[in-house]
């Protein structure tokens, strides 16, 4: 349009105008009846239809929130939940409506992005390739003795994965398809980016090994607060002793909004995070696996961290046990982290956190099977595409 925005046909009207036996006065959506019956509308009733209130469900919609299925070989079985992520768990959390948008109404684009959804997904792509060719290298773990020679593993890999997303072939849900000399360029500076990730490996948390490259939930029969979990974890790292450390990967350059400190410590104002008895980590993806993790591998979770791959100064952030922390430069198991579980003058262990967070969690999930979809009253960056979706409502 004039304004350089896309603009699209109308499918409906489309397929009116063309089984209409005459030409119709194209005057307007109200007079839709008017242009396409020959009658004029002579004879025909007229009703009108009160769309239920903004953010709001109807008993009959409210029970679709959470989808349920049977079991595949018993068509007689009863109803069952179906498998939820941590990621539309977190969602949810974050803010009822923009995953009731995203999840469940799904507008969705028409052509391709070259965005930063599909960046992530090719910089997952790489580093878990990365992982999974590394021990057949004779690398168990990359540490500064052979970063050299997984640097070089790193820049095959980048470029079969590369080829393959520019041929649409990735298992990730969009590929990263450049169509353009500037697009290609900024795939190139993907690559010292994820050198630098790698280095950051080398120094950080000896002696666990990565040893699960997307795991998958789905068919362990794994619950959390009281539903099916499913989904995929990134990487799990594990130690000789069964300690374990999710790991969620993150193509952005601000990995502190993943910090999170001890709630039991009482702020300048004399209050403390968890007063709020609906208080729940802002991002809590990797603590709902890391939690799971115990029931369906028995490990010890003792860390739940998102690792920064974007930028000349990758990290990772998140909440760990205070074994694993850094409170001096160089001192622990990852470089940077300086707050671990319990913090300073806190009382939490990093496993009290997951306990606390899966119940507040179990409580959200029960608003959610009762139709809650209303927005968060603390939006979030997202919440400004999502939002009007949820507030626009027109009767006919």
């Amino acid at each position: 349009d004039r304004q350089a925005k896309k603009r699209f046909p109308a499918a409906a009207w489309t397929e009116l105008l063309v089984a209409s036996s005459t030409k119709p006065r194209l005057v307007g959506e109200g007079d839709i009846v008017a242009d396409f019956d020959p009658a004029q509308g002579e004879g025909l009733s007229l009703e009108s239809v009160v769309c239920e209130a903004p953010q709001h469900l109807s008993g009959a919609a409210a029970r679709y929130t959470v989808l349920r299925q049977r079991k595949k070989d018993d068509p007689s079985s009863p109803l069952l939940p179906r498998l939820t992520s941590a990621s539309q768990i977190e969602s949810y959390v974050s803010c009822p409506l923009c995953w009731f948008i995203s999840s469940r109404v799904r507008p969705q684009t028409l052509d391709a992005g070259f965005g930063g959804m599909e960046k992530g997904n090719f910089v997952h792509d790489v580093l878990c390739r990365l992982h999974q060719v590394l021990p057949e290298e004779g690398i168990e773990r990359v540490t500064p003795e052979n970063l050299d020679r997984a640097l070089s593993v790193l820049d095959r890999v980048f470029d079969e994965v590369r080829a393959e997303h520019a041929a649409g072939k990735t298992p990730s849900s969009a590929p990263l398809v450049p169509l353009s000399s500037v697009e290609s360029a900024q795939i190139d500076e993907i690559l010292p980016q994820l050198n630098a990730a790698v280095r950051y490996e080398a120094r950080a948390l000896a002696p666990f090994k990565p040893a699960y490259l997307e795991y998958s939930f789905n068919d362990l029969g794994v619950t959390y607060a009281g539903y099916p979990l499913g989904g995929r974890i990134d990487r799990v790292d594990v130690d000789g002793e069964g300690r374990a450390v999710v790991i969620d990967y993150k193509h952005r350059a601000d990995v502190n909004q993943f910090k999170l400190s001890d709630p039991s410590i009482v702020d300048k104002d004399g209050k403390r995070p968890i007063d709020d008895p609906r208080w729940l980590p802002e991002h809590t993806q990797t603590l709902i696996y890391a939690q799971a993790l115990r029931r369906a591998l028995g490990l010890d979770p003792a860390a739940a961290l998102y690792f920064s791959t974007k930028g000349n100064r990758p990290a990772m952030r998140g909440a760990a046990s205070d074994a694993l922390v850094d409170p001096e430069h160089g001192d622990g198991m990852v470089p940077g982290l300086r707050d671990g579980f319990p913090g300073a003058g806190g009382s939490w262990t990093f496993d009290e956190l997951l306990d606390y967070t899966e119940e507040g969690i179990a409580q959200r999930l029960r608003e959610m099977e009762a139709g809650v979809v209303a927005a968060s009253p603390d939006q979030s960056g997202r919440c400004a595409f999502n939002h009007p979706f949820g507030f626009t409502r027109r009767e006919a």
